[in-house]
């Protein structure tokens, strides 16, 4: 993933950060702040700059509360953490080791998707409390709780390295007593879903909205290569 700095530790884990996350983080905010141009929310553009980058950060802590979420569960199951590095494409837990039983598999990855719609609802719940309204907190507590949402739902598809991949292979290897077997499963899975965001990325880039239908294709090139190097021979 390239050259990484080093932010501190938090329950002893080290938080690292790609050199990618600042590019994500810089176009990211340039999008928000595009989309706060708008007539009916009438902010200046520095109003519309910092409140895209102070949701943009708030986002990637999001996604860090995600993995730190996967990190906790492991050490409570015995696993070191190696890291937690955030990158381009969201982020990651690098443990020692994979988990040794099913269900262990299972715990260390449903928590992360679990923790990520739980903070969807806080944050909606918030916005909600507060009169669901145009002012800079309540926007950002809103697109808080749809990415959040999001991140947690589509963590959930069953394809590896996607946490719903996990969670299949877990559940395979509970019922075969195979882990290769369902490492291979789990890993087709996620081929086929990488791919077929590849093309609907493509498609919906064509025909719809370019830029994000370039992110999704990037997304999803990304999970197919990490699912076809992940398939045991």
């Amino acid at each position: 993933m390239g050259a990484s700095l080093r932010l501190g530790r938090v329950f002893g884990i080290p938080i690292e950060v790609n050199i990618s996350w600042v590019f994500v983080f810089l176009l990211l905010t340039f999008l928000l702040a595009d989309q706060f141009d708008d007539a009916r929310l009438r902010w200046p553009a520095a109003q519309r700059w910092s409140v895209a980058g102070i949701t943009v950060l708030l986002f990637f802590l999001s996604v860090l509360a995600h993995e730190l979420s996967h990190s906790v569960m492991a050490l409570s199951k015995g696993i070191p953490v190696k890291s937690i590095t955030l990158f381009i494409f969201g982020g990651v837990s690098q443990l020692e080791h994979d988990p040794e039983r099913p269900i262990t598999e299972f715990a260390v990855a449903v928590v992360g998707p679990l923790s990520s719609i739980v903070l969807a609802v806080v944050f909606g719940g918030v916005w909600y409390l507060l009169g669901r309204g145009d002012s800079p907190l309540e926007v950002v507590l809103l697109l808080l709780a749809w990415t959040n949402l999001s991140l947690g739902v589509f963590n959930l598809v069953p394809g590896f390295p996607l946490d719903g991949g996990r969670l299949l292979r877990a559940g395979v290897w509970g019922m075969t007593g195979n882990y290769h077997r369902a490492t291979q499963i789990s890993a087709r899975f996620g081929q086929v879903v990488g791919g077929a965001m590849v093309l609907g990325g493509v498609a919906l880039a064509y025909f719809v909205e370019p830029v994000d239908g370039v992110w999704i294709g990037i997304v999803g090139l990304f999970l197919f290569s990490i699912a076809r190097s992940s398939y045991p021979k």
